[in-house]
């Protein structure tokens, strides 16, 4: 396989993986500021096993980094990860203000 599918695979693989709604704006989030996986829990108003679910994918797909914090794990977007640009034009859209009411 040449390397240009090879990276046609990881973009189509960074796509999917923001296909989901609660990844999505958990990046947004991630891109200002650093998260707690409780912290996510309260945002979305769903379980802790769910939230943990989704920053594991995340995680797996090497675009973000974690720093323990005492019992707290703090969760950021890695800035240093090779498809940061492309996560921040894809999230880029997304608006603060409809982050305020994700539930709604």
């Amino acid at each position: 396989m040449s390397q240009f599918y090879f990276f046609a695979d990881e973009v189509a693989d960074i796509y999917r993986l923001f296909g989901d709604r609660t990844r999505l704006i958990m990046a947004k989030k991630m891109a200002q500021d650093d998260w707690t996986v409780s912290d996510f829990v309260h945002l979305f108003g769903i379980s802790q096993p769910l939230v943990s679910q989704h920053i594991k994918k995340l995680k797996d797909a090497n675009l973000i980094k974690e720093q323990r914090q005492g019992k707290r794990i703090l969760y950021r977007l890695d800035h240093t990860a090779q498809f940061y640009p492309l996560v921040l034009k894809i999230i880029e859209p997304v608006k603060n203000g409809e982050l305020d009411h994700v539930m709604a």
